[in-house]
């Protein structure tokens, strides 16, 4: 998987000190879905706790070691953020995404209730993942395969379930984990205000059945100013500062 140059760079630093901020760390890995990917694998070998993988991103750093993270460093591909065009411009605007759909799948769950906060950000930050592979990976035609079989050892069944999920599917999702990440993905991909109202009226929500339209409507749309800040700040700030400002955030800000 490919990482951001930036992760790359700040991981590195970080990675210097004798005693590594876990704390700054984790905010890097949380804003770049090739490195959380690639972090995640390091931490969940394929010996070792079957069906029960490391997910929370501290716990990874830490079960990665050090060596390993560097190692990853070194080999990832990179993407810079000036990168326009072909498969690079691609993987940028597929990984922007991702963060922004986690944020959003956070912020639904949070609200929703019934679900992990922080897996349906997991689950929005690799949702790309398959694609992202894709597009990079000199791979042979069962790639697809061993991708799944990497993903089941590395990430809760749910948020694998998520990654693969066909948009298809959020009509009758009955898992409130898989509904957050489907509902975010279908924000993002509304243009305008009034593409909204076909969410809000959708069986999306079937999950939270106490929740009016009119509520949907009022959510959307905190979620949709949420886009736009994550967009406008997520490569402005450095990681650590956009994460303590996104926890710290009130609606209309």
């Amino acid at each position: 998987m490919p990482v951001l140059a930036r992760s790359a760079v700040l991981m590195s630093l970080l990675l210097q000190d004798n005693a590594v901020d876990l704390e700054l760390a984790t905010c890097v890995v949380a804003l770049d879905p090739g490195l959380a990917f690639g972090v995640l694998q390091l931490a969940n070998p394929a010996c070792d706790r079957p069906g029960d993988p490391v997910w929370q991103i501290p716990l990874a750093l830490v079960a990665a070691g050090r060596e390993a993270l560097q190692n990853l460093l070194e080999y990832a591909p990179r993407i810079t953020l000036s990168a326009l065009e072909g498969e690079r411009g691609q993987l940028l605007q597929l990984a922007r995404g991702a963060v922004v759909r986690a944020c959003v799948a956070q912020l639904l769950a949070r609200e929703l209730g019934r679900c992990n906060p922080k897996k349906s950000f997991l689950g929005g930050l690799v949702f790309e993942v398959p694609q992202m592979v894709g597009l990079t990976a000199a791979v042979r035609g069962d790639y697809r395969a061993r991708l799944l079989s990497v993903m089941c050892n590395s990430l809760p069944a749910a948020v694998v379930k998520a990654a693969l999920a066909d948009m298809d599917e959020a009509e009758g999702v009955n898992d409130p984990l898989l509904a957050t990440i489907l509902i975010a993905e279908a924000l993002i991909q509304a243009a305008t205000p009034a593409s909204r109202s076909p969410i809000a009226a959708s069986g999306s929500w079937r999950c939270w059945p106490d929740l009016v339209q009119e509520q949907r409507a009022s959510l959307l749309k905190r979620c949709a100013e949420l886009t736009d800040w994550v967009a406008a700040n997520l490569y402005r700030l450095d990681p650590w500062d956009f994460m303590s400002r996104l926890e710290r955030r009130k609606p209309g800000e």
